[in-house]
């Protein structure tokens, strides 16, 4: 009798994965299909992908982040030279996972890391790993996730997360640069 049970249970549990997957499967190609994602999008290319608020060409906003015993970056810290700033969030798988070819990417960086920020959202473990990582090639702000409006990925306009920006001399956004394709533009090396 007990052997019974087992059996049918796991007839049952081979049958829910295969609902399961096949479900997967019709969910995706079902987005495909119609020329739209899915709603998880593809981050790598871009697809699905919000736009963040502020256009390119805009000047930098004003904002003040602060980077603790190195003091506050501020909109002027970005004016007068290029600069980057990359913003990150502890809760981002693909953050993590892009955070060494940011690094790679503005290693060297004219101006050193005086002309890079790392904006890093929310607090735990990983946040400090990002922090650790991101130190020596940029000065690093970790903000709370709940900062609401005095955030410098509010005043950014940032939604989504990896997101990078280019500054030129003049303080305008040059380009948003889209997850997963970071290149730091070489007339500013």
């Amino acid at each position: 009798m007990t052997m019974l049970f087992v059996v049918i249970i796991g007839c049952l549990s081979l049958f829910n994965l295969m609902l399961t997957l096949a479900l997967a499967r019709k969910i995706n190609t079902h987005g495909s299909a119609h020329g739209s994602p899915t709603s998880f999008g593809n981050i790598r290319t871009g697809v699905s992908v919000p736009d963040n608020r502020i256009p390119d060409g805009a000047p930098v906003p004003e904002f003040r982040a602060s980077t603790g015993a190195e003091g506050d970056v501020t909109r002027a810290d970005l004016v007068g030279a290029p600069a980057v700033v990359g913003f990150f969030s502890g809760t981002c798988g693909p953050c993590l996972e892009q955070a060494p070819d940011f690094v790679k990417a503005v290693t060297g960086y004219p101006g050193g890391r005086e002309r890079v920020l790392a904006v890093v959202k929310g607090s735990g473990p990983v946040v400090a790993e990002l922090r650790t990582l991101l130190e020596p090639v940029a000065r690093v702000s970790v903000e709370t996730s709940g900062a609401g409006p005095e955030s410098t990925a509010e005043a950014f306009g940032i939604v989504r997360w990896p997101s990078y920006v280019s500054v030129d001399a003049d303080g305008r956004l040059t380009n948003h640069l889209v997850p997963g394709e970071l290149v730091i533009p070489t007339a500013a090396r």
